[in-house]
């Protein structure tokens, strides 16, 4: 199956209908609109990524006129058959030597089963509540093509031995995405997310090293330390860091993945454990990063979702670019950045997706499309103040009833001893993500002020009522009714400081 070139990509019509597989010449060279169509959040936003990186490599846009124009119009036949010209023979998942994502000859004492390939579908206590049985029993070529994508871009190693990609074991990813129902499809969200030739030079320093091959043509060499400036941008976009190899293929059936009638179906692939060391960070063009100095040294890193707050307390590290004079750096991601540059007065929303980890075992999958008012791009400012603001409200509660969970040691102040404040905290992560998305969907950049006051007095109301809730059950025991007061007024104070008076200025 050659990507290039067959059907593989589960869609169904935007509009409504029957999913069914289809070119990539299908998607770019017609009118037709299209949606991903398959049963997983995370399996749909890496088939948009291999996507966008196929697309990225055979049509690098000249210039932003050209961008636009890739947008607006489908591909002629004859440019998409110049385009892929190049890369024909690059992408064939059961090529007989040099097979996509993958390395002949593994040496594995037996198969492993295709569930191990989509990440998150065992391994964890939650796994058989959030999927259903039987997804990786028997994967038609699209499907398994994008969970080896999947696997080798956004998810956490097999395990000990085993190495993560390119952006670490959890990243988060940022795509932008059209808020007009006219461009909402496919095929204009893939090309929404293709930098053009300057940004891609910005990116990596002038030098794409286009000519370099892919790690299946060109495997990586045993025990080797790789510096990732050397790394070009095919290898990069397509960074397989493991030994894996797809077992013989089954006769024709239903996938298990998308659903859809397939001629040849996997049922597992060979793994083996590979040693490798890549010096620095290669530049994705789809993550955020940030930049921390330690002893005189810059320590550079991807975005990852670490705890289970919400994606809006990311937002201001998605969309906001500080400078190292203001603390510890961070960097949007290139399709951003060049959005808030290209689409300036363009309606996007952002599409935030990634796994939340424990080693190899993945706590939680996040797929999040946030929209976000037209004129961000101008105001980032504004987006730090929503941000700041929901959080320092958080804060104020949690403080609050920290003190009534442990008391005060010096006052002899006894406190109750039950996490109530980590209750209350999920409580306030819930309830503010029916706040600040909207908000930021409504957000007149140019004078935030009103909105953000009001955002104050909600999430002052939320966190009182919340105080109240999960205290109530103790309000009567007689050995924690000083404490209760004394939290009571630590909140009524911490409340009061966050208040802005009306008309304060939050945003220049």
């Amino acid at each position: 199956m050659n990507l290039l070139t067959d059907h593989w990509i589960p869609v169904r019509p935007l509009n409504g209908g029957t999913p069914q597989a289809i070119t990539l010449e299908q998607l770019l060279c017609s009118h037709d609109q299209w949606l991903l169509s398959l049963p997983r959040d995370d399996m749909e936003l890496a088939a948009m990524q291999l996507l966008i990186c196929l697309v990225q490599i055979c049509w690098i846009p000249d210039d932003e006129q050209a961008l636009h124009s890739y947008i607006t119009k489908p591909l002629t036949t004859d440019a998409f058959r110049q385009g892929i010209a190049k890369w024909r023979d690059s992408f064939c998942l059961d090529h007989p030597e040099q097979a996509f994502m993958q390395v002949k000859g593994v040496d594995a004492k037996e198969p492993t089963g295709m569930d191990k390939l989509l990440a998150g579908l065992t391994g964890a206590t939650n796994c058989t509540f959030i999927n259903e049985p039987g997804q990786g029993q028997a994967l038609c070529g699209g499907c398994t093509a994008i969970a080896l994508f999947n696997q080798a871009n956004n998810a956490p190693s097999f395990g000990g031995g085993f190495k993560s990609g390119m952006r670490g074991g959890s990243p988060v990813t940022t795509l932008i995405q059209a808020v007009d129902a006219r461009f909402t499809d496919l095929r204009t969200t893939i090309w929404l997310n293709v930098l053009t030739q300057s940004s891609l030079e910005q990116l990596m320093s002038n030098d794409l090293q286009l000519s370099q091959a892919p790690t299946w043509q060109q495997p990586i060499v045993a025990n080797s330390a790789i510096a990732a400036a050397n790394i070009g941008l095919v290898r990069g976009l397509f960074w397989q860091p493991d030994h894996i190899e797809l077992c013989d293929p089954i006769g024709e059936g239903q996938c298990s993945g998308c659903g859809l009638r397939a001629n040849k179906r996997y049922t597992g692939f060979f793994k083996a454990k590979f040693n490798f060391t890549v010096n620095g960070t290669w530049p994705h063009p789809h993550s955020p990063r940030l930049f921390q100095v330690k002893k005189g040294e810059t320590l550079e890193k991807f975005l990852a979702f670490t705890t289970s707050a919400p994606s809006w307390t990311q937002l201001s590290r998605v969309l906001v670019k500080l400078q190292p004079e203001k603390g510890d750096a961070q960097q949007p991601a290139a399709v951003v950045a060049q959005c808030a540059k290209v689409f300036r007065h363009a309606k996007t929303q952002l599409i935030v997706g990634g796994y939340r980890n424990n080693q190899a075992s993945i706590l939680e999958r996040r797929h999040d499309v946030m929209a976000i008012n037209q004129g961000w791009q101008n105001y980032p400012e504004a987006i730090e103040a929503v941000v700041q603001i929901g959080l320092q409200y958080k804060t104020a509660l949690r403080k609050a009833l920290y003190t009534f969970v442990e008391g005060i040691k010096t006052s002899e102040l006894k406190g109750a001893g039950v996490a109530v404040h980590e209750v209350a905290e999920r409580q306030y992560f819930r309830q503010s993500e029916l706040l600040i998305p909207d908000l930021l969907a409504t957000l007149n950049f140019v004078e935030p002020v009103p909105q953000l006051d009001a955002l104050r007095r909600q999430l002052q109301q939320l966190c009182t009522a919340l105080f109240d809730e999960v205290t109530t059950p103790y309000q009567h025991h007689p050995k924690l009714v000083r404490a209760l007061a004394v939290a009571r007024r630590s909140l009524h104070k911490h409340l009061s400081e966050l208040k802005q008076p009306q008309g304060g200025q939050d945003a220049a």
